[in-house]
């Protein structure tokens, strides 16, 4: 707030969360807000649908109470209901409000009723995570979540868990190590543009819907609706989602809108039978595979199911249903130090990522142009490069994810160290006659190459020569076989204005697999003057 004093920690940390932030923003492409954006509207429509079915469902089920002469404990059983749906209700346009303040907190819309900043993130946090002095709008959206499944367990009986759940308490991140610390919002609002926040909070109203759903259709059953004769079949399909990263499961179910058990119906896609329900609903599941990806990075795709059932009088009909849905090229992130190039003999250590996989990122690879091993690590591999070009593909499940190309650099020269009594010196002064002791030789590797390299980076002399030169003539001369060389009796040769060279004659490094190879360094010697 202008005028108010900030401490020197407050300041420092204001900047280094709009860095931060900036920087994240960087990372955001607008292809992945549009796919974000993309996925809210298809759960929005998916809540609006499931809940028109809701509130059809309970309309049959206080007709069924009170043609079944209004007993008492089917009465009781219509109140819960109507309960359960005004409970719904409300908790649906609670979130719809959410969702409605972070889009005005975050600029609005346009003319065309786009989202101005979609890719917003500061307003988001600020608006769902809170400040120091007060808590975020997500902690009451997750004690309403979990308010609202406690409400349903009371009224009928049910044993559902926590709908909001902190990173220690969900499977999914509970061993994760970055995340299981986590609480609820902080997993789902923290570091999140505008696009993916919408989207989150539409996907927990498709859960809210289909649990009024679950509990509804056993208040169904108990009052014996299912009983009632078919004359007219729906077949129809709810999916998870109609967007699925390539490499992860996609999930929906397949059912006939008039349902029941007694009509034991038959379900397959593509050959493969499903696994049919009490409810006569059927699960289909299988990994999503890739393709030729959009300028966008969407791949469109259908699947058909068909239905086989009886009918009143016995005789066998078929029945199908088609669903689209879309591949979504996931990103791929290679994380190395030399992120574009890879060194030529060396073991470069590279960890590839596939975010939006999640828990099910069970990654292989392969490789043109070099050699590579998986290392301690889930997707942590290294390659050592054999041609001018490295291909990297990532597959997870049988399924190509993608692939990248890179460059093969040499390793650049080391340099070579003289030391005289452990000293630099200077090669146009020189060094008296009168303190010279030792000399010593050392190879410096490239500071790029060593900090990327390690494992690569290391160099030793197997041979040098020391020489005193006076009047363009060799006085003396030593092949040390050590790396620090005591001149002795050589300084007794020595005389003013004669010169010391230091030429190195080989040198080899050693690689990440233990072994060695020669390596070219400057075949000019190194020379000083004695005075």
């Amino acid at each position: 707030m202008a005028g108010t004093k900030e401490s020197p920690r407050q300041r420092m940390v204001g900047m280094m969360y709009l860095v931060l932030t900036a920087l994240l923003a960087l990372q955001v492409s607008s292809t992945i807000i549009e796919k974000f954006i993309a996925l809210n509207e298809n759960m929005e429509q998916t809540v609006a649908i499931n809940a028109s079915i809701n509130a059809d469902k309970l309309e049959g089920i206080k007709k069924s109470v009170v043609k079944r002469g209004n007993k008492s404990d089917e009465i009781i059983l219509a109140t819960q209901s109507s309960k359960l749906h005004k409970e719904t209700v409300d908790l649906i346009a609670y979130m719809e409000s959410l969702k409605r303040n972070l889009i005005e907190k975050a600029g609005g819309r346009d003319e065309e009723g786009k989202l101005k900043s979609a890719n917003e993130e500061t307003a988001i946090e600020v608006y769902m995570l809170g400040s120091d002095l007060q808590k975020g709008k997500a902690y009451e959206l997750k004690a309403r979540l979990n308010d609202y499944v406690k409400s349903i367990n009371h009224d009928f009986k049910t044993s559902y868990g926590p709908m909001a759940m902190d990173g220690k308490d969900d499977k999914l991140y509970k061993n994760d190590a970055e995340h299981k610390n986590k609480d609820f919002a902080q997993l789902n609002f923290g570091q999140t543009p505008l696009a993916a926040a919408l989207a989150v909070i539409s996907e927990i109203e498709t859960k809210v819907v289909a649990m009024e759903n679950t509990v509804l259709t056993a208040t169904t059953e108990k009052l014996g609706i299912k009983d009632f004769k078919v004359d007219k079949l729906i077949p129809m399909v709810r999916a998870n989602s109609r967007f699925v990263p390539a490499g992860t499961p996609y999930q929906a179910e397949v059912f006939l809108a008039a349902t029941s058990t007694g009509l034991n119906p038959q379900m397959n896609v593509g050959g493969q039978s499903l696994t049919v329900d009490q409810n006569g609903i059927g699960n289909y599941k299988f990994v999503a595979s890739g393709g030729a990806y959009d300028p966008q990075g969407m791949l469109k795709k259908t699947w058909t199911a068909s239905i086989k059932m009886k009918k009143p009088d016995g005789t066998d009909t078929l029945v199908q249903v088609s669903e689209d849905y879309t591949v979504v090229k996931p990103v791929i992130e290679f994380n190395s130090i030399a992120m574009e190039s890879l060194y030529k003999n060396c073991g470069n250590k590279m960890a590839i990522k596939v975010p939006a996989l999640g828990a099910y990122y069970h990654p292989d690879f392969a490789t043109e142009g070099g050699i590579l091993k998986k290392v301690d690590g889930q997707g942590t591999v290294t390659i050592q490069p054999q041609a001018p070009n490295v291909k990297v593909k990532v597959m997870n499940q049988g399924q190509l994810i993608g692939e990248k190309k890179f460059k093969v650099k040499l390793i650049p020269k080391p340099e070579v160290e003289i030391r005289v009594n452990n000293q630099l010196i200077n090669p146009i002064t020189g060094i008296s006659k009168d303190v010279i002791r030792t000399i010593s030789i050392k190879i410096i590797p490239d500071p790029e190459f060593a900090a990327s390299q390690p494992e690569d980076a290391y160099y030793e002399v197997v041979e040098w020569n020391v020489c005193v030169a006076r009047n363009r003539k060799v006085v003396g001369n030593q092949n040390p076989t050590k790396t620090v060389f005591n001149l002795g009796q050589m300084v007794a040769l020595l005389n003013t204005n004669d010169n010391i060279l230091v030429e190195v004659k080989k040198v080899r490094r050693r690689n990440y697999l233990g072994q060695w190879e020669d390596v070219n360094v400057s075949s000019r010697p190194f020379t000083f003057p004695v005075f």
